[in-house]
């Protein structure tokens, strides 16, 4: 699967790593959803969402109890202690989209660079991501919403039974609103921040979605009592939580996603002065081996 992200002549600068860890090379920032510049972003995504689950799961039959159409309400999800929130680090399907190298490569100043991934969603360490088209309001119907709905409900209940099959069947047993807990957090985390409001339609993005508490919950694993199968999974979440960052010059919050060389496979540029200014930073980091194009 090959995306391609949009970036600064600087800023594609610092993605490459000096004097890197084997297979951390490069290092994109994925940005704390809260911190977008527009704030009502996240709040209108799960606002899509609420009124469509609420209608699935009434057409399911499913026990008031069990019901996660409850837990989408903009207000107690910013209030929710712990929650996973997205990080986002934004991509497109197209190389060569107008607005894209206007707003985010420095007015066709910049770079594109070519990434490409073998998987759509799996583990980023302790987190879970996944790579997610964009929905813009009016390019989705009702109905394709409500089949989107009702493919990532099921997807994660998948994913938790074929993952650790016994914890997942013993939650379902035992505690089911838990089960249908994780269900309502992995749509908070992965469906609500794919939806953008018309305006913003000519981006065409895509987005690498990562999902994690905030680093200012991790205080609230301590001193709690967990099963002993589940203590390695739980440093780990904790260790991985306590890596958010704050930039110095605006105080958003965004993690560090390393990644190996590999998966940038090319760099598009519009002119040959830049192309000469790329290879520069190629081999100054030690990756001339990557090809720079110079795009019509």
């Amino acid at each position: 699967m090959t995306y391609y992200h949009y970036t600064t002549l600087n800023a594609f600068s610092g993605i490459l790593q000096d004097n890197p860890i084997k297979n951390k090379e490069i290092c994109f920032w994925a940005t704390r959803i809260d911190c977008f510049v527009d704030k009502t972003e996240y709040i209108h995504g799960i606002d899509k969402l609420r009124p469509v689950i609420e209608k699935f799961e009434l057409q399911t039959g499913l026990q008031e109890d069990s019901r996660i159409s409850q837990f989408f309400n903009p207000k107690d999800v910013e209030s929710a202690l712990g929650l996973p929130v997205p990080y986002v680090i934004s991509i497109s399907a197209r190389k060569d989209n107008e607005y894209m190298w206007r707003n985010y490569a420095d007015n066709w100043q910049g770079v594109v660079l070519e990434v490409e991934f073998e998987n759509q969603i799996g583990f980023y360490e302790a987190a879970l991501y996944s790579i997610e088209s964009c929905l813009y309001d009016s390019n989705i119907s009702s109905e394709e919403l409500a089949e989107l709905v009702k493919a990532k409900y099921l997807e994660m209940a998948g994913i938790m039974l074929g993952g650790n099959k016994e914890l997942a069947i013993a939650l379902l047993r035992d505690n089911p609103k838990v089960f249908v807990m994780f269900i309502a957090m992995y749509l908070l985390a992965f469906v609500a921040p794919r939806f953008k409001k018309d305006e913003f339609v000519r981006e065409e993005e895509t987005r690498i979605i990562i999902a994690s508490p905030k680093k200012e919950y991790n205080s609230l694993f301590d001193n709690v009592q967990c099963p002993v199968g589940l203590e390695a999974m739980v440093n780990e979440v904790r260790k991985f939580v306590d890596c958010e960052k704050q930039r110095p010059d605006n105080d958003k919050f965004f993690r560090e996603i390393f990644m190996p060389i590999s998966v940038l496979k090319r760099i598009h540029v519009k002119k040959d002065e830049q192309k000469q200014a790329v290879e520069a930073i190629l081999r100054k980091k030690g990756f001339n081996h990557i090809i720079v194009d110079v795009m019509n």
